[in-house]
């Protein structure tokens, strides 16, 4: 159902408020005076963006690194260069034993140099870090190995081992990092491994058989060996070699260790006038490896490209100093999130919105990645989503006119030398993937709008190189992030009923989209209850930001009390509570919470193994606040996700409940 939405709401793109030129009586934006955007526009560089991911790009920023140091300092010295206050490193550890809430941190990591030959029967240098970034599988450490290859395919079951003898052999498998590292060297011996593993999927995989992954052996194992990448090509090649009954023999040089370290968070501000009226924060994660252009270099750049612009036009007077202060934060990606949230709760107090930027630059050409606007998650709401919405239709709408008649306002939000042609991207719903789940989980609850390319075949390998990047699609999201952000910040008191106006509107669409949805009976009608909740709530939003008159939307639709009173066909009275140890997602970066406490994964849940069980998961533990009850949890989800029976939320609140991860209020049995 989802999906149906998504897609219907990129339809409906231009039937509602869709911004045209301004005219005298029309405004580009509905909720700002024609000058404001103007102003940003003029400031925002999508050149320098583009500058900032080349610097960037030289560095091997995996967390908890000399690399990930290097560039954090590069980044602070950026944002004073541009004016912005309060510029810092917060150095959070990173040893393995420290806590974030429920959080357990990793162990840095400092990769030096690394080669890959082979010996006989053909002699020749394969690889060497630090020339291929991407040749050392993170947290590899010290090895000086000469020895056969042995070909165990996938090397993460014991059937892949059977009839072979791997100890002090380097093998060659395609699995999982951690899984092969536990199979082949911590219980059969082997010395190391070579892997191919794929880390995403596209319909363009079997055609990037060049391609070389960026691999992950487990941040938390002291005795890690080494794992060495190689592409598809190669792992192919050297499978044909060996299967031909060939001995290859080969040699693998590693200088890296795994050492307590830090997570680095850069930070910078724009100082609103009012301390009491929270804040606005913009996220980017600065990791990755190099280049990392896309991922993410892009989102790094852009957020301080909305800085520097934003500061530059207060700077010169032509906008005033906001109202509320606009936060910026280059993090380790989730990570160093997590590690800020739990050690700030002063500032989440203050946070009342955001925007997360992952992946925003890639030329469609060459990554085949298209922008997504995606919303806050269902169950918080926030004028965000439609004020996003507004600034994305001006940019789709503008570029659209340029790239086809060659006029309109901003020249189509063109940056020489960057491309011309129509912005192609989408609103949806929200999606997991980075930082903003952090933010949005229990504990913290900050709503935030994610900016994102997806998919691009080029991340997580050799190839995420800055001659990817188009200087055009940066400045455009960057002038996106600035428009949102300052209207959140600094949006006039007496242009909120223009907000106002304007979000009625968005919302009466996505009250519009969930009665088109499809289905019928109960689910129907969930969805519809659901989609007034979220109306409501998204006015309230907008209330506690500018005091205004908020009239309802009018009944949320007959028969919505019979539906409460009825509970449907099965109904569980019983009321779950957060334990307070945890705070924030229960999974963070290679953390796995179940597998932590329990011994095995989340994936035995039923609710996890259905279409989209991971955001259904994510949310159920959002839901619990020690007031809802379960079967009250089962309908939100039905009505702004998808129908879930009863018996799987059940299910998931026993897993939660056996790693406790949640305790009952009240327990009578469910009927």
């Amino acid at each position: 159902m989802k999906r149906t939405l998504v897609s219907l709401a990129a339809t409906l793109a231009f039937t509602f408020a869709s911004p045209r030129p301004a005219s005298a009586q029309e405004r580009v934006i509905p909720f700002w005076d024609d000058r404001v955007p103007a102003v940003i526009h003029a400031e925002v560089d999508g050149v320098a963006a583009l500058e900032t991911i080349r610097e960037l790009g030289r560095f091997h920023r995996v967390q908890g690194s000399p690399g990930f140091a290097a560039a954090a300092e590069l980044m602070k010295k950026k944002a004073e260069a541009a004016g912005l206050s309060q510029t810092a490193i917060e150095h959070f550890p990173a040893d393995g034993h420290t806590m974030y809430a429920h959080f357990r941190s990793h162990v840095g990591w400092n990769p030096i140099a690394g080669r890959l030959e082979e010996v006989s029967p053909r002699p020749r240098v394969i690889a060497r870090y630090p020339d291929l970034p991407v040749l050392l599988g993170d947290y590899s450490q010290n090895a000086d190995v000469t020895a056969d290859l042995v070909d165990v395919g996938r090397g993460t079951d014991p059937k892949d081992y059977e009839g072979k003898d791997v100890r002090g052999k380097i093998v060659l498998a395609d699995g999982a990092l951690p899984d092969v590292h536990k199979r082949a060297c911590e219980e059969r011996g082997a010395a190391g491994f070579l892997s191919a593993f794929p880390n995403q999927h596209t319909p363009w995989s079997d055609e990037e058989r060049d391609l070389i992954r960026w691999g992950h052996l487990s941040p938390y194992q002291p005795a890690n060996r080494f794992a060495i990448m190689v592409s598809r090509r190669q792992a192919d090649e050297l499978r044909s070699r060996l299967a031909a009954n060939e001995r290859v023999r080969l040699h693998v040089f590693v200088r890296a260790k795994m050492v307590p370290d830090n997570y680095d968070v850069v930070v910078a501000t724009i100082p609103g006038t009012d301390e009491d009226a929270g804040e606005i924060v913009l996220t980017a994660h600065l990791c990755h490896e190099s280049a990392g252009a896309n991922d993410n270099a892009s989102g790094s750049a852009a957020i301080l490209e909305v800085g520097r612009a934003l500061e530059a036009a207060i700077r010169k007077g032509s906008l005033p100093r906001p109202r509320r202060t606009i936060r910026f934060l280059w993090l380790p990606e989730i990570t160093g999130s997590q590690a800020y949230l739990v050690r700030h709760p002063e500032i989440v107090r203050k946070l009342v919105a955001g925007i997360h930027m992952d992946m925003v630059g890639g030329i469609l050409s060459t990554t085949h990645g298209t922008f997504h606007l995606s919303r806050t998650i269902e169950t918080l709401p926030h004028v965000v989503n439609a004020i996003a919405r507004a600034f994305f239709d001006e940019v789709v709408h503008a570029s659209a006119r340029y790239a086809e008649r060659g006029d309109d306002a901003y020249n189509g939000f063109v940056w020489p030398p960057g491309t011309r042609e129509a912005f192609l991207g989408d609103v949806r719903g929200f999606e997991m993937g980075s930082d903003h789940e952090v933010f949005q989980a229990g504990g913290f609850r900050v709503p935030m709008v994610y900016f994102h390319d997806y998919p691009d075949v080029t991340i997580h390998t050799q190839k995420d190189q800055p001659e990817n990047m188009d200087a055009t699609k940066l400045g455009r999201v960057a002038y996106l992030g600035a428009g949102v952000a300052w209207t959140l910040a600094a949006l006039p008191q007496e242009e909120a009923g223009r907000l106002l106006e304007y979000t009625r509107g968005w919302c009466q669409e996505r009250i519009g989209e969930a009665g088109m949805a499809g289905g019928e009976g109960r689910d129907r009608d969930l969805r519809l209850r659901e989609a007034h909740v979220e109306a409501s709530e998204t006015l309230r939003s907008l209330a506690r930001l500018w005091p205004v008159s908020i009239v309802p939307l009018g009944e949320a639709m007959s028969g919505t009390r019979a539906l409460d009173a009825a509970g449907g066909p099965a109904e569980d009275r019983r009321v779950p509570a957060r334990s307070p140890e945890i705070v924030g997602p229960l999974d963070v970066y290679y953390y796995d919470f179940f597998t932590e406490v329990l011994g095995s994964d989340v994936s035995r849940a039923l609710l996890a193994r259905r279409d989209g069980g991971e955001i259904l998961a994510y949310e159920t533990m959002n839901l619990i606040d020690g007031r809802r009850t379960v079967s009250e949890i089962r309908d939100i989800l039905s009505g702004r996700y998808a129908p879930v029976p009863l018996a799987e939320i059940v299910d998931y609140l026993d897993l939660l409940t056996k790693a406790r991860a949640i305790h009952w209020k009240n327990a009578p049995a469910p009927r």
